[in-house]
C-alpha cells in the first residue's frame, strides 16, 4: 500500500504546465510556423525558382534572397528561446539539461546558415548551371549547420523518448517521438540522393523531413493545453 506521503510526492511530480511557460512555448511554435509560410509564399512567387525540387536555402540566394536569410535568423532567435522556455518546463525532471542544449545548438545552426548562404543550385539562380557540389567556403559552412540541425532535431526526439518512457502515461509518445526522429533520418538522405540526380520533387522530401519536427512540437503543444502533465522525476 502506498503511502499518502509518497502519493502527495507522486502528485508534486505531475503537474500542468504554468499557464505562463505554455503561451510562451506557443509563441515559439507560431514563430516555425511564420517561417514556413515565409518560405512557401517567397518559394510560390520567387522569378525561376522551383519549391517542387529545390531546396528551402536556395531561396537565400539571387535578387530577394535577404528575406530567407533574416527568415532562417529568425527561426533561430525562437528556437533558442524555445530552448530557455524548455529547461523551465522541464526542470527537475530526465532531459531538462540534455534537450534545451539540443535545442539551443539547432537554433545556433538556424542562425548560422542565415549568415552563410548556400552555394547556387542546378538552375537556380535562373541560369545557373552547376553540379551541385559545395565549392566555396560559405557553402561548406552553410553545409555543415545543416548538418547540426538535421542531427540536432533528431538527437532531440530521441532524448525526449527517453524523457516519455519514465510515465507511463505518454509511453505512446515513445513510438511517435522516434517514428519521428527515424523519419526525418529516412526523408533527408532520399533528399541527398534525389538532389544529387536533380530529381524533380527533391525540394518536397526536405520540407517533409524539417517540418517532422515541428509537427511534432505542435501535436505535443496541443496536448499540454489540454492539461497534460509531465513527470518531473
Amino acid at each position: 500500500m502506498i503511502s499518502p506521503r509518497l502519493e502527495e510526492q507522486s502528485v508534486e511530480l505531475r503537474r500542468p504546465v504554468p499557464r505562463a511557460l505554455l503561451l510562451w512555448l506557443t509563441g515559439g511554435m507560431l514563430g516555425w510556423v511564420l517561417f514556413t509560410a515565409v518560405y512557401l509564399v517567397e518559394g510560390a512567387t520567387r522569378p525561376g525558382y522551383d519549391g517542387w525540387q529545390q531546396a528551402i536555402s536556395t531561396l537565400s540566394l539571387g535578387p530577394g534572397g535577404w528575406i530567407q536569410q533574416a527568415n532562417f535568423i529568425g527561426l533561430g532567435l525562437v528556437t533558442l528561446g524555445l530552448a530557455v522556455v524548455w529547461r523551465r518546463i522541464l526542470e527537475g525532471g530526465m532531459c531538462a539539461t540534455f534537450y534545451p542544449i539540443i535545442r539551443g545548438i539547432e537554433g545556433l545552426s538556424l542562425i548560422g546558415i542565415g549568415f552563410f548562404s548556400t552555394d547556387p543550385a542546378p538552375g537556380y539562380p535562373p541560369g545557373t548551371v552547376t553540379t551541385g557540389q559545395f565549392t566555396t567556403a560559405h557553402g561548406v559552412i552553410h553545409f555543415s549547420f545543416l548538418f547540426l540541425i538535421i542531427g540536432a532535431m533528431m538527437l532531440g526526439l530521441f532524448v525526449m523518448a527517453r524523457r516519455f518512457w519514465g510515465d507511463p502515461r505518454w509511453r505512446g509518445w515513445v513510438f511517435y517521438s522516434v517514428a519521428s526522429a527515424v523519419l526525418i533520418n529516412v526523408f533527408i538522405a532520399l533528399f541527398g540522393v534525389a538532389n544529387a540526380n536533380h530529381f524533380e520533387y527533391a525540394g518536397v522530401l526536405e520540407r517533409l523531413a524539417t517540418n517532422i519536427e515541428a509537427i511534432w512540437g505542435l501535436v505535443l503543444l496541443a496536448r499540454l493545453w489540454a492539461g497534460a502533465s509531465f513527470f518531473s522525476g
